[in-house]
């Protein structure tokens, strides 16, 4: 699993993550929505005009994010997941 070094809000709109690898992912916040692994959303998410208003670190493997203008938060991203979704946005 990749770790990242950093990891930053870009204006609301990009969550940027600079992996121990070098790399450095742009994800950004209706990308991100979309992908919201949470039950109550189930693949369903609203993305239209999302952004990013907190980040938190969920232990060591995986980050919450806060989500404008609904407020959602309960999904839970994994390291494994936002490299993922990396790899799809550079694709």
């Amino acid at each position: 699993m990749q770790i990242p070094r950093r990891i930053e809000v870009g204006e609301g709109l990009t969550l940027v993550v600079a992996w121990t690898d070098g790399r450095e992912d742009r994800l950004e916040a209706e990308t991100l929505r979309i992908a919201c692994p949470c039950a109550a959303c189930g693949g369903d998410a609203v993305a239209s005009g999302a952004s990013i208003v907190g980040v938190r670190l969920v232990g060591e493997y995986a980050l919450g994010i806060t989500f404008g203008p609904d407020g959602h938060s309960t999904g839970i991203f994994s390291f494994d997941l936002l490299r993922r979704l990396g790899d799809e946005a550079a694709a």
